[in-house]
């Protein structure tokens, strides 16, 4: 033990340095949670291709607090308006791309696995009309949107496009409702949107590009 008496310096000293060591080490402490929280913070990727096997475009998905974020970027893709969808199975075959199933719909499936016939029913009966996006439920027969349902993509002149959205029913993480589920999603890009077609003599629903949502 330093006497202040006989040594007043030290012991200014050793007193500063002894409240010091709490603060360095709640420091730290901040600093190894932050890095840990970033690391365990779900993230997603995908590559697309089109029908030739060609990268199309790659898109990005980060767990909010509001939901699932999804960054998509696209290049080779005809000029206009195409629709944009995460679909219920990852995988992704050329030509048509059935292979990704139906859009991604985790309220819908829980319905359909339900023993309520009339309900099952409906579903079979309008199914048309809700495995495409707004523009095939203007007739009024079903006015439910699909939780992997994005906005629609603008591709400009240069066959580039941006799109940003945030998807607040799905998440990466565990359960019915993780684009990471068993079995995987992937994202499809159609031929357009709105009842037009970008391509000549194509119909504005058909898959033109998919990619597999993959964890990173």
């Amino acid at each position: 033990m330093i006497n202040p008496n006989k040594y007043p310096f030290q012991a200014k000293f050793v007193s500063k340095f002894v409240v010091l060591l709490p603060l360095i080490a709640m420091a730290n402490l901040t600093s190894i949670n932050a890095a840990i929280s970033k690391t365990l913070k779900p993230s997603a990727s995908s590559q697309i291709f089109n029908a030739k096997g060609e990268l199309v475009g790659t898109a990005t998905f980060t767990q909010s607090t509001s939901g699932v974020k999804v960054t998509l970027q696209v290049q080779k893709l005809a000029q206009g308006e195409h629709m944009v969808h995460l679909h219920e199975n990852g995988k992704c075959e050329a030509p048509d791309f059935k292979s990704a199933g139906n859009h991604f719909d985790p309220k819908r499936s829980l319905m359909d696995n339900s023993h309520d016939h009339r309900l099952h029913h409906m579903h079979n009966k309008h199914h048309h009309h809700t495995h495409y996006k707004h523009e095939d439920m203007k007739h009024g027969v079903d006015q439910h949107q699909p939780a992997g349902d994005l906005p629609n993509i603008m591709v400009q002149q240069d066959g580039t496009g941006t799109l940003t959205a945030t998807l607040s029913e799905l998440t990466l993480g565990t359960g019915h409702n993780s684009l990471l589920k068993k079995g995987g999603t992937a994202i499809v890009i159609h031929a357009g949107a709105n009842g037009k077609s970008t391509i000549p003599n194509v119909d504005y629903k058909t898959r033109i590009a998919c990619g597999v949502v993959k964890s990173q």
